[in-house]
């Protein structure tokens, strides 16, 4: 009975009101209680033998004065409703083992279920999700996820469990997607499950929590968003631009045996069919089933990889992947992650950083029937990783260029820097100028985020400091080495060294993008051309480079000084800067004086406690985006950025990087306890 009681503490508030019931053998019994009522005990021991379970979410107060009241009832007139909730505070997922109905499992089973338990907590952890609640429920295994969220969020739960049971799901093995409802009842944890007969082969075994964390924290609902999404990133048939109008006639096996897929299993799951690979098309060390593409009932298709390098992939991507030409002259075609060189034309007259020559030869007047069709497929585009980022302006295309501005503080310099590192991550090389720190202090900067808070640990020396754990900076130099380059500042800050000095390393390197940090640092000498002039020209410069390289630059310019919400307009030089941009982005530190005045810009705007940055999108020529917001987290510890609150940046060299030990757990007395659960 001790063991059901501590359960109750661990899930409920002491004066919180829940559901006690019984459903199997009937009649259904009910009670309502106090989560700490002495009388619990007291009536659960009428009943010794039976199977009980209990509501995981907040019941609401007038409940307790049903017929039920602190007392267990026979065939009660009423029981918890979705409307009797108050709010979700526990997502369960429920890893139950497949077997024919009304028996217990067998350890075989059983074990199966552990495994996929164990694996589905191991990849939302790695996620961003805080550390589960780990019970047994006596044939299966269930992970415990505090939330905070509204009843209303039912569909996004529904959604939610029914991916999980598409990525995590196996023969042996199911993700129950039922279990998504306000008012779903759990185990009791520590009552016995008593399905059939018991047997030495299928027992009835005993429920109970067999592992906790030390402090159990929330987990964002924006993360199980985020997951839930995924259930609509399928794509339909009349979605494929070569299937149009003939969608019955894909046929996957086919597909992926003429481009040399190797399935190594087929499952089916509730939606459908998924087919594990061999290993991942865009990475060959991610292997055995850790990507997959879906069959949906519906006729859609999917991939996804379980990868944090791969998360952006999905079913358009995969099949441009293996079929480059299945998406031809459509708006799918992006190209992302491909680093390829484009030969760029040589510097007219050998003059160093001049800008592209004038062409020769072919008329000024083009023809209109003549003009060949923008063709979207060539467009190679380098993802930031921000993800509401990406969804607004779909990248940073190879050919253009970012204008950044921003405040005093606002982050610039570390939103630049990461994306860069995100650019590294996407295949990309990247040539760096920092015009205010010196080549080690960036170096200092850049691996503090190339680690991500998992592999940085306080300062012994000073406890507002962060640095490196003991072995990454030798892991991250190997992995950065050749991909990432940054000028140095002893040989000066004139514009045309750093300009001629930049070019020539990116079209010997076939780099892809260029970073400029910021147009304040490069050293104008003084002439008679206006200094505002002259910023434009530079700028220009870089334009042009960003057009003959073919490759993306990112140009960090400070807007003038000024006493209202900075716009577009403040930012320093002549409008000329930001008309020669494809982007300009503008970055707010939220602080007071961004609290004081943004709402005359964005009166509808709301930002939450948390966020601590914004960026602003003032243009974007691809898309014609304009006037939207992207709201960040920062992580000290790290000096990153997320748009998804707790879930730091995925760098495609973490998982490379030597796994540390998780966070300690207290663990529950329980002898059977697996080992990697201990």
């Amino acid at each position: 009975m001790d063991v059901i009681l501590s359960g109750l503490s661990l899930l409920h508030e002491p004066d919180e009101i829940i559901e006690i019931r019984s459903i199997d053998p009937k009649p259904v019994i009910s009670g309502y209680f106090r989560a700490d009522s002495p009388a619990i005990a007291k009536e659960l021991s009428r009943y010794p033998n039976r199977t009980f379970y209990q509501t995981m979410n907040r019941v609401k107060s007038a409940c307790y004065a049903r017929e039920q009241h602190e007392r267990l009832v026979e065939r009660p007139h009423e029981t918890t409703t979705d409307g009797d909730i108050a709010g979700y505070q526990w997502l369960l997922i429920d890893a139950d083992p497949v077997r024919p109905s009304g028996v217990s499992a067998s350890r075989e089973e059983k074990e199966a279920a552990r495994r996929v338990a164990g694996m589905t907590m191991k990849k939302l952890m790695a996620m961003g999700f805080s550390e589960p609640i780990v019970a047994d429920s006596g044939n299966g295994y269930h992970l415990l996820f505090h939330i905070h969220a509204s009843p209303k969020e039912k569909q996004v739960l529904a959604d939610f469990l029914a991916v999980l049971d598409m990525w995590f799901s196996t023969e042996q093995v199911k993700i129950d997607t039922a279990v998504f409802n306000p008012a779903r009842i759990t185990k009791l944890y520590g009552t016995i499950a008593t399905k059939g007969a018991s047997t030495p082969e299928r027992p009835h075994r005993r429920s109970g929590i067999i592992r906790k964390p030390e402090k159990v924290e929330a987990t964002s609902m924006t993360l199980i968003r985020n997951i839930a999404a995924e259930r609509q990133k399928a794509v339909s048939p009349q979605e494929n631009p070569r299937q149009r109008g003939a969608a019955s006639s894909f046929d996957l096996d086919q597909f992926l045996s003429d481009h040399h897929i190797e399935v190594i299993k087929k499952i089916p799951i509730s939606t459908g069919t998924k087919y594990q690979l061999a290993e991942c098309p865009f990475d060959s060390s991610h292997k055995h089933g850790d990507a997959a593409v879906f069959a949906y009932s519906n006729g859609s298709y999917g991939f996804h990889c379980f990868h944090n390098s791969c998360a952006g992939y999905h079913w358009h991507e995969f099949r441009e992947k293996v079929d480059p030409t299945a998406y031809a002259n459509s708006p799918y075609t992006v190209h992302q992650a491909v680093s390829t060189s484009v030969p760029s034309r040589a510097k007219p007259g050998g003059a160093e950083g001049s800008v592209p020559a004038v062409k020769t030869g072919q008329p000024r007047m083009l023809d209109f029937a003549e003009i060949p069709n923008y063709d979207r497929s060539k467009i190679v585009v380098i993802r930031s990783r921000f993800q509401a980022l990406d969804a607004k302006i779909g990248g940073f295309n190879k050919g253009e260029m970012t204008v950044w501005s921003g405040g005093n503080a606002s982050g610039k310099s570390t939103l630049v820097s990461q994306i860069g590192l995100a650019a590294v991550t996407e295949g990309f090389k990247v040539a760096m100028f920092s015009g205010e720190m010196t080549a080690s202090r960036v170096r200092e900067w850049v691996l503090l985020q190339a680690a991500g808070p998992d592999f940085v640990m306080q300062d012994p020396l000073n406890q507002n400091h962060y640095c490196l754990k003991p072995g990454i900076e030798e892991k991250l130099d190997a992995m950065l080495t050749g991909k990432l380059s940054i000028y140095d500042n002893d040989f000066g800050t004139d514009w045309e060294v750093v300009t001629n000095t930049i070019y020539d390393w990116v079209k010997k390197n076939e780099a892809s993008v260029v970073i400029i940090d910021n147009l304040m640092a490069l050293d104008i000498p003084t002439g008679s051309m206006d200094k505002y002039d002259m910023q434009t020209r530079i700028v220009k410069r870089f334009s042009a480079m960003a057009k003959e390289l073919n490759v993306h630059v990112h140009f960090i310019c400070h807007p003038r000084k000024t006493e209202a919400f900075p716009r577009k307009g403040d930012i320093s030089g002549t409008a000329d800067i930001t008309n020669a941009a494809d982007n300009v982005l503008m970055v707010h530190r939220v602080n007071a004086d961004f609290m004081m005045r943004y709402k005359t810009v964005y009166p509808k705007l709301v930002i939450e406690p948390d966020v601590s940055t914004v960026i602003e999108v003032m243009k974007n020529r691809d898309l014609g985006i304009v006037d939207e917001i992207i709201k960040l987290y920062f992580d000290r510890r790290s000096r990153t950025m997320s748009d998804v609150k707790g879930l730091p940046p995925q760098h495609a060299w973490t998982e490379k990087i030597e796994q540390m030990t998780m966070p300690g757990f207290t663990e529950v007395d329980d002898p059977d306890l697996p080992k990697e659960w201990r």
